[in-house]
């Protein structure tokens, strides 16, 4: 039989991939809210007269909302449905965007980007779970795979053309480019959105016992997982600062605007090229631990190098190097050691770190920057936090093998 029936009316099996594209769009969506700041940041610093511990701070809140909202957001889509939820995202997305494009001081700017971040970051859980939905044990791999390189792609497309389109039409008309990708997505969804067949999406009364046991579930996650969620708090610390700050300082040693935007683009080719190689190689050689500890070591020695060098090409081609060795061991490290009904919760744990990274990160390299005086010493700061990375991959691999002895 070909189509199947959904709660909006018969849909065919291969209608999946057409969710799968509308998913990509939201996540596109979310990469142009959170990364349309960075390329035009100089602008935005002198138009309103920031500090830059001001200006961190607007990527900072953000990122505030989902540190406190990101494992309830899964609960409430669960019982409310990934469209009634999805819709609130992309209003409260679309209009703190706005809001930011008409904002005249930090404190407007500010409020603009807590409402932003609350409708984006609601929206890119929304998002994975349609995709869950949709290709629950069948291609989930290929899906996911495919869904994750939007990320990589907005970034890529925001930092190789705002800073030019900011110089030349003023960095306003960036964040109303920001808001029109919102809107088309918002539609595309309102067009193309069906909810799953049931049998993708069949859950059983055991797993929704487990579902209500929110605090046993926690307690029921691993250390080792703790400790991987750790290793995604301080690489997104590390390279959402560093991407946040970076274009400031390549202008500050006279690139231009447009040079500076493409040289941090580079950050996001490595893992949009070698995810999926990362992600083969983590299948057959497991050691998830050892592929982000090296990882994390190559981002700190690549930062570092930075501010010593006279040209940034060889230290941002290492960086792109390292960003690809993270994100896949991170995200397929839950299901080797933990029960399948609760991973939604930790990817809802994944998110609340990776969202305290990105909140104190940019904050304090903001605020380093100032009191020093230059860059050096706040990227000498975010090379610390990228080996912290390391250290902690190896406490938890560690315990894994403590445990693995115990166990014999």
């Amino acid at each position: 039989m070909n189509a199947t029936i959904s709660d909006r009316g018969p849909v065919p099996v291969t209608y999946r991939w057409a969710m799968l594209i509308l998913s990509y769009l939201c996540m596109l969506g979310f990469a142009f809210t959170l990364q349309s700041l960075p390329p035009v940041l100089t602008l935005i610093i002198e138009d309103l007269g920031l500090t830059h511990t001001q200006a961190g701070l607007l990527m900072s809140l953000f990122a505030l909302p989902p540190v406190f909202t990101s494992i309830f957001t899964g609960f409430f889509s669960d019982r409310l449905g990934p469209y009634r939820v999805g819709i609130v995202s992309f209003v409260l997305m679309i209009a703190g965007v706005m809001l930011f494009a008409f904002s005249g001081n930090f404190l407007h700017a500010g409020v603009a980007r807590i409402i932003a971040g609350i409708g984006a970051s609601t929206l890119a859980i929304v998002s994975a779970k349609i995709v869950s939905q949709w290709f629950g044990g069948r291609e989930i791999g290929t899906a996911m795979g495919i869904f994750n390189t939007a990320m990589p792609v907005g970034t890529i497309i925001c930092f190789s053309s705002f800073g030019n389109i900011g110089e030349r039409l003023g960095w306003r008309m960036v964040m109303f480019i920001a808001a029109a990708v919102g809107v088309a997505g918002f539609i595309a969804f309102l067009t193309i959105f069906k909810s799953a067949p049931k049998q993708y999406r069949a859950i059983t009364t055991a797993e929704k016992r487990e579902d209500r046991r929110l605090f046993s579930n926690l307690r029921a996650i691993a250390g080792p997982v703790w400790m991987v969620g750790l290793c995604w708090m301080w690489f997104n610390a590390a390279v959402i600062s560093f991407s946040t700050f970076a274009p400031d300082y390549f202008i500050s040693r006279g690139a231009t605007i447009t040079l500076a935007g493409v040289l941090v683009s580079m950050l996001m080719w490595g893992s949009l090229v070698l995810s999926p190689i990362i992600g083969r190689l983590v299948d057959k050689l497991g050691n998830n631990d050892m592929f982000i500890g090296v990882g994390g070591m190559l981002l700190g020695i690549s930062i570092y190098l930075v501010t010593k060098v006279e040209r940034a090409l060889f230290p941002m081609a290492l960086m792109s190097f390292a960003v690809a060795f993270v994100p896949a061991p991170v995200f397929s490290f839950p299901a080797k050691v933990l029960r399948q009904e609760i991973l939604g919760l930790v990817f809802g744990l994944y998110f609340m770190m990776s969202s305290l990274g990105m909140f104190f990160g940019p904050y304090v390299a903001g605020f380093v920057r100032d009191k020093s005086g230059m860059y050096e010493t706040s990227f000498i700061l975010l090379s610390v936090i990228a080996l912290l990375i390391t250290l902690t991959a190896f406490i938890s691999r560690r315990v894994m093998r403590s445990k693995s002895l115990r166990g014999l």
